[in-house]
């Protein structure tokens, strides 16, 4: 039972960080400046506006989909653990 309790402890370890990074990640964008980073293959054909903001969300989409990538194996611990609890 005590082997349970340590798979429901990193599952919830894993889903808080993915959900906070998913949650903070506009925080996380502007702290780390990571929009200067981003890389288009088309900036000739975007104004310097248009090109800012494209950068921007998609460093926003890069951080969500990596917090959702760093929760995936949580839900998938808590949904083992709880079906191995029922029986």
């Amino acid at each position: 039972m005590s082997n349970l309790l340590y798979l429901k402890v990193l599952a919830l370890i894993f889903m808080i960080s993915g959900f906070a990074s998913v949650y903070l990640a506009k925080y996380i964008v502007n702290k780390y400046n990571l929009k200067e980073r981003a890389v288009c293959s088309f900036e000739a054909d975007l104004t310097e506006e248009e090109l800012e903001e494209y950068k921007y969300n998609k460093a926003i989409v890069n951080v969500k989909i990596f917090g959702a990538l760093v929760a995936l194996p949580g839900v998938i611990l808590i949904l083992i653990v709880f079906s191995k609890g029922m029986s």
